[in-house]
């Protein structure tokens, strides 16, 4: 679904249990992961990129399939949060990274050309290495089981009762309380593992909550906005972006403490605010791509609307060829009360029903003789020559049920994306 458009109704209570169900796992998933990958990788000995891939493997173990889970018990699938084949996804991903990376480099290049930052050395082989691996953790740690969770599962929870914008805050207000709910759950999880636990509280590590809390809303509307910015497997949109956040941020910010081989310098703690500038600039573009591929739909004469299958005719080359009839074409005998601008359709008479109801509409040789193509006659006397229709029981009409209906439509709903 990729507009603001609302899907059908479902009850209000499942609606919202399930929304706070998503958000609950994840931050659960979150806590105990974190807090026993670390053991996990202790007892088998593991250490570098390996001891901190254990951990982020364990969240995405823990979150991922309970989704899956849920879904099979409702008869769904992954494809139902967003996910599509193997090449729609890594279009998808590649628009997430590059309109993310590209507000970024917009951003923070103004900020450098201020004299905010200034920028170290940079190492291209250290930094190469350091952005696969950071990548691969971060997609197993973060951006997979965050984004199957949340812009997955509770956006299509939320959307089956609300419209886009109440989804997309509702969505936000969740991923604010996964935080919270991950340092409870790591607490208790280092509790009963004999480590010791980490500070509880709305945000991870002793950061400074109201901060936190105001950046994470301004990167989960941002993440709404990339999930619904295009027609196939949009939630990988926001996967990319997801990626590409942590991947700048990590680099520019903490690139000299992670060994990176690239860092900046800040020239004041303010200069942190141009994080949530170059989100907001992410998000303005994630909205003009969706604009874009809604005009390009409509001047293919293809759906605009939020799930791109619906409203219209079936989309040109996609493998889901249900459709509903357009304005263009009326339920009773294929005709339009407007000017169609296509070529009007055909009907062929249903097999067995190939004589016409009204003798008067025939073309063929009529009851009196009349050959065909000659005038008919409509006089009196013709109606009279005509044969009285079979009678039923009670005087009815006994021709049999559906005829007339040879042209009548199909109405087959569309599914939504």
């Amino acid at each position: 679904m990729t507009g603001l458009r609302p899907g059908p109704s479902a009850p209000l209570p499942r609606t919202l249990r399930r929304a706070l169900g998503g958000g609950l796992l994840m931050g659960v998933a979150l806590g105990v992961g974190t807090e026993s990958g670390p053991v996990i990788a202790d007892a088998v000995g593991a250490s570098g990129f390996v001891a901190r891939l254990i951990p982020a493997a364990a969240v995405s173990a823990l979150a991922v399939p309970l989704v899956v889970l849920a879904l099979r018990r409702r008869g769904g699938s992954l494809r139902d949060l967003g996910f599509g084949g193997t090449g729609a996804n890594l279009r998808a991903l590649l628009i997430g990274v590059g309109v993310t990376g590209a507000a970024a480099a917009l951003v923070l290049g103004t900020g450098t050309a201020a004299g905010l930052l200034h920028w170290s050395r940079p190492d291209l082989g250290t930094l190469a290495g350091y952005v696969v691996a950071n990548g691969v953790v971060a997609l197993l740690l973060e951006a997979l089981p965050e984004e199957t969770t949340l812009r997955g599962y509770v956006w299509t929870a939320l959307r089956e009762r609300f419209g886009g914008a109440a989804s997309a805050l509702g969505t936000t207000a969740v991923f604010l309380v996964v935080p919270g709910v991950s340092t409870l759950a790591g607490a208790a999880t280092a509790r009963l593992l004999g480590r010791e636990a980490g500070p509880v509280g709305a945000a991870p590590g002793g950061q400074d909550p109201v901060g936190y809390l105001v950046l994470l809303t301004v990167f989960g509307l941002m993440l709404v906005t990339a999930r619904t910015a295009v027609r196939r497997a949009p939630l990988c949109v926001s996967i990319g972006a997801h990626l590409t956040f942590l991947t700048v941020n990590r680099v520019v910010y903490e690139g000299d403490r992670r060994g990176a081989g690239w860092h900046a310098d800040v020239s004041s703690p303010d200069v942190e605010l141009l994080v949530p500038a170059y989100l907001l600039v992410a998000t303005a573009g994630f909205a003009v791509w969706r604009l874009a591929e809604r005009l390009v739909a409509r001047r293919r004469g293809g759906p605009s609307g939020e799930s791109f299958g619906q409203c219209g005719s079936a989309e040109a080359g996609s493998p889901d060829r249900s459709w509903t009839a357009g304005p263009a074409v009326a339920h009773h005998g294929g005709q339009s009360g407007s000017a169609s601008p296509g070529t009007p359709r055909r009907f062929r008479p249903t097999p067995g029903r190939e004589r016409p109801l009204d003798p008067l509409s025939a073309s063929a040789e009529t009851p009196g003789g009349t050959p065909a193509g000659a005038p008919v006659e409509t006089s009196a006397a013709a109606l009279d020559r005509l044969p009285d229709p079979p009678v039923h029981r009670g005087g009815r009409d006994h021709r049999r049920r559906g005829d007339g209906d040879e042209h009548r439509l199909p109405s087959r709903r569309g599914r939504r994306t």
